[in-house]
């Protein structure tokens, strides 16, 4: 079985078309469905049943496939500290049930790791992956339909889809969906967007909502939309108020509560880009290009 997939890490190509949606009968729905398929979850394997933790999106550059999620995800952030060990990855199957890859079994048998950005702090995590178009039904996210954070505009609509706990798979991988706009493009590349994640939701793929009304820096387009359906980055973390209690009579901090404000940090596909751009990326594609 192992075998089946390992022989069709670059040979076959699942893409979305790179039609406009927006212009096309029933597109947004295509759109949903082929969105979906590009997810993975992230866990392990017990006797007592699958135990997620993540999730991550499948993209394909120069026609190799590549798993994305949040570095930390894999990496304790605090202690630099691999947490891959047993890691699986849950897709959905052809024949309706729910397949899996061992992290470890790529790792081994195709002489590759994790690829993380120049900048330690950037919080995403790349690793090639191998799929059997015979048997696994995913799609992967072509790196042309990647939009950097320079062609992004506050309070652009957005959508993105992850792991939820607790929402089980029992028959099949399902994603949830959520939706928000951008609130605020930072000057570092990240953006946060107005729309709540949780646990879980770490590494899902974020992307533009098709609008029949576009705006950027040239003016508006009205009854088309280029740019709805783009991949646009990964979900990383949520944004917290912290509140702390005091004590009346010694003035020292008791009690730390924390809520989510409603607006989560992602990583903008500018990031990725830059890891694709890197000799450390460079040398594990060319391990799967034909030459």
């Amino acid at each position: 079985m192992i075998r089946k997939w390992i022989a069709t890490i670059f040979i076959f190509t699942f893409l979305f078309s790179t039609a406009s949606y927006a212009q096309q009968a029933g597109g947004y729905i295509d759109l949903i469905d082929q969105s979906k398929k590009t997810v993975v979850f992230l866990g392990t394997q017990t006797p007592n049943g699958i135990m997620l933790h993540a999730t991550g999106v499948l993209v394909n550059i120069q026609n190799v496939f590549f798993l994305i999620t949040a570095k930390h995800v894999v990496m304790n952030p605090y202690t630099n500290q691999m947490t891959d060990n047993g890691m699986i990855v849950f897709f959905n199957l052809k024949n309706g049930q729910i397949g899996t890859r061992s992290i470890y079994e790529i790792k081994k048998r195709f002489s590759v790791d994790w690829i993380f950005h120049k900048d330690k702090h950037v919080d995403i995590a790349m690793l090639p992956f191998g799929l059997n178009p015979q048997t696994d039904d995913v799609k992967t996210i072509p790196d042309d339909l990647f939009l950097t954070a320079d062609k992004l505009y506050e309070t652009y609509d957005v959508f993105f889809l992850s792991y939820q706990p607790g929402i089980e798979p029992e028959q099949k991988i399902s994603p949830i969906i959520r939706k928000g706009a951008i609130a605020l493009i930072n000057d570092d590349k990240t953006f946060y967007i107005d729309g709540f994640a949780f646990p879980g939701n770490s590494g899902g793929p974020v992307f533009l909502k098709p609008s029949p009304i576009r705006y950027n820096e040239t003016g508006i387009t009205i009854g088309g939309d280029p740019l709805g359906g783009k991949f646009i980055g990964i979900i990383g973390e949520y944004i917290t108020y912290e509140e702390i209690a005091t004590s009346t009579q010694t003035g020292r901090p008791r009690i730390s509560f924390e809520e989510n404000t409603g607006l989560s940090k992602v990583w903008s596909v500018t990031f990725i880009k830059e890891i694709i751009e890197s000799d450390a990326f460079k040398q594990q594609l060319n391990k799967f290009i034909k030459k």
